[in-house]
């Protein structure tokens, strides 16, 4: 082990996110290495995308740890190898850092459950189902939009399809709901499904403007949002209405800031346009008129 992890050991069937260097024993280059690629691996454990040691090294580590493993050739290339790349026999070092991970399992248990089992599903599995599902959006959200968005819808039905039992479950419920529904309007809006944003977005805003689930900083965000959704349309009196609440409820973000200032300018040269142009046609009338 070269650094501690934290946390559970890694089950089977979990997704994993890892860097490694793997090299043929006694060579001084890798035969493979994401970090020369500067890209992670993502994969589920089990699935056989992997050389076997890959998976057996994963499944005794944590999120966080490193580790160095030499691998016998039975559970890398075999007696073969890959040459010349890869000597018959080799065995091979692995450096693995074990970046994050999440358990798919219960996600595949709840696929699996007759809808009335669902429904008996208590509070803390259904939140404890949801956050999986945001969390596996989250790690998959720069590589692939799409694969997050999936993640995202499918955690917002598993909470919507939930009926609280009471005033303070309701409460837990809608807090969840604005993590996944914020995440969610963001990745509607990568996909260009602006009304599917402003409606995920503007269900957070309203949730927010409860007392006990009040955040001026996440009610900026999903103002924010909806405004972004409006600049797609070139709907720039509904962007700007949207921003205004934003700048209200976070003055000092600058990012909100900055993009009010743009919000501005482009709306002066729309207006200035405009003006050319109803000038370019009143001018087209008058000269029309004189010919006759």
């Amino acid at each position: 082990m070269i650094k501690p992890g934290s946390g559970a050991i890694i089950p089977s069937r979990a997704w994993v996110r890892i860097h490694y260097s793997i090299y043929a024993e006694g060579h001084d280059e890798p035969i493979d290495s994401t970090r020369l690629r500067s890209r992670t691996h993502d994969f589920i454990v089990g699935d056989g995308v992997n050389i076997p040691a890959v998976d057996i090294a994963v499944s005794s580590m944590k999120k966080g740890e490193k580790a160095r493993f030499l691998a016998e050739c039975l559970y890398c290339y075999g007696q073969m190898g890959v040459p010349p790349r890869i000597p018959k026999k080799a065995r091979l070092l692995m450096d693995i850092e074990v970046v994050t991970y999440y358990d798919d399992n219960k996600l595949h248990e709840y696929d699996a459950m007759p809808p009335d089992d669902r429904r008996d599903i208590p509070l803390d599995g259904v939140l404890k189902l949801a956050s999986i599902c945001r969390q596996k959006g989250n790690e998959t959200f720069k590589k692939n939009s799409r694969q997050a968005y999936n993640s995202y819808l499918k955690g917002y039905k598993i909470l919507d399809s939930h009926s609280p039992a009471n005033e303070e479950e309701e409460w837990k419920l809608q807090e969840e709901k604005i993590r996944i529904s914020l995440n969610l309007a963001q990745a509607c809006l990568e996909h260009g499904k602006t009304i599917d944003c402003r409606r995920y977005a503007g269900e957070a805003a309203q949730y927010l403007l409860n007392e006990n689930l009040k955040n001026p900083t996440k009610l900026a965000k999903a103002h924010y949002t909806i405004y972004k959704s409006y600049m797609k349309e070139q709907k720039l009196d509904d962007a700007k209405r949207e921003l205004e609440v934003a700048v209200k409820q976070a003055p000092h973000d600058q990012t909100i800031r900055e993009a009010f200032v743009k919000l501005e300018k482009a709306q002066a040269r729309e207006n200035e346009l405009e003006r050319e142009s109803m000038s370019k046609m009143g001018e087209k009338m008058v000269g029309g008129l004189r010919l006759y």
